[in-house]
């Protein structure tokens, strides 16, 4: 199998989205984060954002067969 892509799934929870939640999807990134870059990740959106709490995360990994 050969790494075609691998992408980051965020659930954050905030008032302001239909039903409460809302999951921000971001492609291209590297073929293995690490807990401590999906963390920086994660923390600098809710800080970015108005209100935002992070739910989960979750790695996604394409490869092809």
């Amino acid at each position: 199998m050969s790494w075609e892509k691998t992408l980051i799934n965020l659930t954050l929870k905030n008032d302001a989205y239909s039903g409460g939640t809302a999951v921000k999807r971001f492609n291209n990134i590297i073929q293995e984060p690490s807990k401590e870059q999906i963390q920086l990740l994660s923390d600098a959106i809710v800080m970015l954002s108005d209100g935002d709490q992070l739910l989960s995360s979750q790695i996604v990994k394409h490869e092809n067969v």
